[in-house]
């Protein structure tokens, strides 16, 4: 992440891989003759997702010059995760906060992190598996981020660390080729974004540990490319079922009477009072309140933060 983003980080959250493509370099001719099984093909659904980001930005954009919506707003209606909003029952926040982006600069990084990995996983999974790697891991990024981060978000990044998570599944599946091929470069480059994801401010680090973990996770559910264990992956699906059950099960009791109703004005926590424009007041102004349902079409101002 760098600072030429000039953008306040109480914004909108989001990030940026720190990564390079040194530790990328050289793969294939590392596992060429190893007795593996690759996809032949080219990565063309890797290309498919790049192209898709970029689309969705192209629009979004597009569509909030020339109706002048804020970029705050032009996230929230897109489907970035807002807490409140993924407790009322908008569960779909989770799947399209993954195609999201804060800016050009944001997109153009994930796209460079997801051109440089996509193509490697997807070899080693294939096609098919590939998606469902990709799209478990964005899940489970935003399922982490919805627990542990109450800053709205949206970004790729929980996705590209399960491309990540899912070469830690390589590795323990086949060790000496995982180290011809990454040697410790894969561990380095997950513990540097891991680092500055917590020392940088307005970044939601809870996306990349939940893509991370969801990425590995997937890859032991689906094994790699034309791999038979169905005895091992029955058990990983079902403890993706679980992590998913119980993690909407307790951000609904978190998050659904965070946002209160209250004489034509809205009660919200005092970190979020300051966000907001006239009519909002910290919880601890509030004599008396009702539950509030479908709360972002009166929010106004900036109430993002940046962070996945």
């Amino acid at each position: 992440m760098r600072y030429e983003w000039d953008r306040d980080p109480d914004i909108i959250e989001g990030e940026y891989e720190v990564i390079d493509e040194w530790d990328a370099g050289g793969t294939h001719d590392s596992w060429e003759n190893a007795d593996i099984r690759l996809d032949p093909s080219p990565p063309y659904v890797t290309y498919t997702i790049l192209g898709l980001n970029v689309a969705v930005w192209l629009v979004m954009s597009f569509i909030g010059t020339v109706f002048d919506i804020s970029l705050n707003h032009q996230l929230l209606y897109f489907g970035a995760k807002v807490n409140e909003l993924i407790a009322e029952g908008e569960y779909w926040r989770l799947f399209t906060a993954m195609f999201l982006h804060v800016g050009v600069m944001h997109l153009l990084f994930n796209s460079y992190a997801l051109y440089v990995y996509g193509p490697i996983v997807e070899k080693l999974y294939g096609k098919i598996r590939f998606v469902i790697i990709y799209v478990l891991s964005g899940l489970m990024g935003s399922l982490f981020s919805y627990l542990f981060s109450p800053n709205p978000a949206a970004g790729a990044s929980g996705a590209i660390f399960g491309l990540m998570g899912s070469l830690l599944y390589f590795r323990k599946r086949r060790r000496n080729t995982f180290q011809r091929a990454f040697g410790p470069g894969l561990f380095i480059i997950i513990g540097i974004n891991l680092l500055f994801g917590f020392i940088q401010p307005g970044i939601d680090n809870w996306g990349h540990i939940g893509g991370l973990i969801g990425g590995f996770l997937a890859a032991n559910a689906v094994g790699l490319y034309r791999e038979r264990r169905l005895s091992d992956k029955a058990v990983v699906w079902a403890l993706i079922v679980i992590i998913f059950a119980l993690g909407l099960w307790i951000g609904q009791r978190k998050y659904g009477k965070r946002v209160m109703y209250i004489d034509n004005g809205y009660c919200v926590p005092r970190y979020e009072a300051s966000f907001y424009g006239e009519g909002y007041m910290p919880y601890d102004n509030c004599p008396s309140y009702i539950d509030l349902r479908t709360i972002a079409a009166f929010r106004g101002g900036n109430f993002f933060d940046i962070g996945r």
